[in-house]
């Protein structure tokens, strides 16, 4: 029996979420490190490892719907009401519940690109539509050019600061100013996933913010400074009507007990994740300066991975790096992304480039 199978519209030109990505090889070569998915090579705080273990005989059971515990933790860090945040399976879970949220059949999504590659699959499982805004040359959100994007139809814009993949920042003030800019109908949404790297642990100033800001969204993330991204938590903070639209479209059961203890230790040991903020800093800014040392074009950056735009040679250049058993974040067209990692991987990443530097001359990458 031949059944037809009807296809939401939205969804016919978006693929499922890295489906064509190879897991271990690029043009034959085997990868020893991965650089391309922004995880921290650290493993999980010492304190949160510990809570972790203690927690594996509760398994056969359900975790909390609601999160309760983590939600009050995160209440308090913050300095806002547990009514003003929802937590999920990642901050790309929660985005997914904020769209589909607001969104739906003839709807628009507005964002800079190239982006997180994941933004254009979360606004087409909304039934909405994407709305892509190029980047400026430096690689920052054109704000002037977003705000002309806007219409009726739209119901959220997308802002990433640091940005995912050029690690650049919204200047405060243009922020403020671009949000007092937008019409009452949409709701934005500040994707913060890498603000602990430029701001440190608890960057401050988020209630005023929420406060200043009534139709605007802040997602965060356990995935990266926190190096929790295998255990999948992430939260939204933003005004009360809002977030409990938001909760309405959680899984049930999306946040694990174990990703629940885990994110709660996490916000408590300030002092260990400062040390790791640091260490990060540092081995980006080493990886920067051997890239500038080859004379190529990267940009500086604001997260835990540098961009380099490189236009119609990324493609190249990333083969180069994968031919030396490194993976790097190819963005046809635009550029390559490098993730923060060891210490080797840097070398053997600015070894073979350095080596196709030699081969090509003038001509690198």
């Amino acid at each position: 029996m031949n059944v037809r199978f009807a296809e939401r519209s939205t969804l016919r030109d978006v693929r499922a979420y890295r489906d064509q990505e190879p897991s271990n090889a690029e043009g034959g070569s085997r990868i020893t490190f991965d650089l391309s998915s922004n995880e921290l090579v650290l493993p999980p705080l010492p304190t949160v490892l510990v809570g972790i273990r203690e927690g594996l005989s509760r398994l056969a059971r359900y975790p909390d719907p609601t999160a309760r515990d983590l939600t009050e933790e995160i209440a308090r860090h913050l300095c806002v009401s547990a009514d003003e945040l929802a937590v999920g399976p990642g901050s790309a879970g929660v985005l997914q519940q904020i769209l589909l949220a607001r969104c739906g059949k003839g709807d628009e999504v507005v964002y800079a690109w190239p982006g997180f590659d994941a933004y254009p699959l979360l606004v087409a499982i909304s039934g909405a539509t994407s709305v892509h805004v190029p980047l400026t040359g430096s690689g920052g959100h054109d704000l002037d050019e977003i705000r002309t994007r806007i219409s009726a139809r739209t119901k959220v814009v997308i802002l990433c600061s640091p940005h995912n993949p050029t690690g650049t920042m919204i200047d405060h003030g243009e922020l403020h100013s671009f949000l007092h800019s937008l019409p009452d109908h949409v709701v934005t949404v500040l994707d913060e996933a890498y603000v602990e790297f430029d701001r440190g642990s608890n960057p401050p100033g988020l209630p005023v913010f929420l406060r200043e800001h009534s139709n605007t969204v802040v997602l965060r993330t356990f995935s990266k400074a926190y190096g929790l991204a295998g255990l999948r938590v992430g939260y939204a903070a933003g005004p009360r009507q809002v977030i409990a639209t938001v909760r309405k479209t959680a899984i049930p059961f999306g946040v694990t007990r174990f990703a629940e203890q885990a994110a709660i230790l996490s916000l408590r040991s300030e002092v260990e994740l400062r040390e790791r903020l640091a260490a990060v800093a540092a081995a980006r800014e080493e990886l920067t300066a051997g890239l500038r040392e080859l004379k190529l074009p990267v940009l500086p950056s604001r997260a835990n991975f540098v961009w380099l735009p490189l236009a119609s040679a990324t493609e190249s250049f990333a083969r180069t790096a994968a031919t030396a058993g490194v993976k790097v974040r190819a963005y046809p067209g635009h550029g390559a992304r490098i993730s923060v990692g060891e210490t080797e991987a840097h070398r053997v990443l600015l070894a073979a480039l350095g080596q196709r530097f030699v081969e090509a001359g003038s001509e690198m990458p």
